[in-house]
């Protein structure tokens, strides 16, 4: 059995302690939102596509922050319910974008004061000043991490600004002599 000083350690850790607490904000946003049948991740594309309207598949990946198989499961849902439509892009006839359907802005004007509770529940252990210190204590290691995403930058097809990270090789299989 752990002693209680290691598993103290392991949770002040940065990384656990922002895990924990993405987990706590889901599940408030469930509490919230659950009778509307929304995800976190689900709403937040339905947020990005209201206000960046006819974006690709990729973009409304980077734009909201999900990798490729996650975006690509929450625009599977988010078709099956009729809550977007894929368009032909108006700039590029070969591209696909994506739009809100009318059911996807009517749910989004439903869910949103559900969604803004939700926030504010999040938040509501901290004093006012601290709430704001967080957000911008939140901006900067993101800013530093090279992980703020500009979305005019994405919007517009320019990939945002990663922290570039050594790839990892794996050892070569040693050549058996004949």
């Amino acid at each position: 059995m752990p002693d209680i000083e290691s598993l103290a350690k392991l949770y002040r850790r940065p990384g656990f302690m922002v895990k924990r607490l993405h987990q706590v904000a889901t599940a408030i946003f469930l509490e919230e939102c659950g009778s509307c049948n929304m995800t976190p991740s689900q709403y937040q594309a339905l947020c990005a596509l209201q206000e960046h309207p006819d974006i690709g598949q990729g973009a409304l990946g980077k734009l909201t922050g999900q990798d490729r198989s996650t975006i690509s499961l929450v625009v599977r849902l988010l078709l099956d319910r009729g809550l977007i439509r894929r368009v032909v892009n108006a700039s590029d006839k070969r591209g696909i974008s994506l739009k809100l359907s009318e059911a996807g802005v009517q749910t989004l004007r439903e869910v949103a004061p559900a969604a803004r509770r939700a926030q504010d529940r999040f938040l509501s252990v901290l004093p006012e000043a601290k709430r704001v210190e967080f957000l911008a204590l939140l901006d900067l290691l993101l800013d530093r991490h090279g992980e703020q995403i500009n979305p005019a930058s994405v919007v517009n097809g320019a990939a945002p600004a990663k922290v570039s990270r050594p790839r990892r090789r794996a050892p070569r299989p040693k050549r058996r002599s004949l």
